[in-house]
């Protein structure tokens, strides 16, 4: 379970990529499953991921991992955490501006062999770009009185 935390610190802080490599097995793969950032979700080789690490700080001023918890068995690790990213360039697609704030909620599966990861498997939903920050966890309530009423 600390080596996931200690991986998650690595990426987290963008530093060189061999920061990140060294926790990555030779054939590790790494599945994006689809999201508005990848709608066709991708498979990424170790190689893949270095290069990727080395963009990061070009298009990203912050990025930070909060963990909600951690499951560990055997091997196998499930992460459930809140990504904060700071843009440091606009991103004209989206309609981003540099400085805008994004945020994912993340299911992370690792797998780890002789302690390093050959697998990760992310589901990583992105909520609306422009949504306030204050508005993402703030669920409407159904009261039971009347069939379409909200709380929120």
């Amino acid at each position: 379970m600390e080596l996931a935390r200690e991986y998650l610190r690595a990426v987290e802080s963008m530093g060189p990529p061999e920061n990140v490599a060294r926790f990555c097995a030779d054939g590790m793969e790494f599945h994006e499953f689809p999201n508005r950032i990848a709608p066709l979700g991708r498979v990424r080789r170790r190689g893949d991921l270095q290069t990727a690490y080395g963009q990061a700080p070009k298009l990203l001023k912050s990025q930070r991992y909060e963990v909600r918890r951690i499951v560990e068995n055997g091997d196998e690790v499930a992460v459930e955490l809140e990504w904060t990213g700071v843009l440091a360039v606009p991103v004209a697609a989206m309609k981003l501006e540099a400085g805008h704030e994004m945020r994912a909620f993340v299911a992370m599966f690792l797998t780890f062999r002789d302690g390093k990861i050959v697998s990760q498997r992310n589901y990583d939903c992105y909520p609306p770009f422009d949504a306030a920050v204050g508005d993402l966890m703030r669920t409407p309530a159904v009261t039971g009185a009347g069939a379409g009423e909200r709380n929120g």
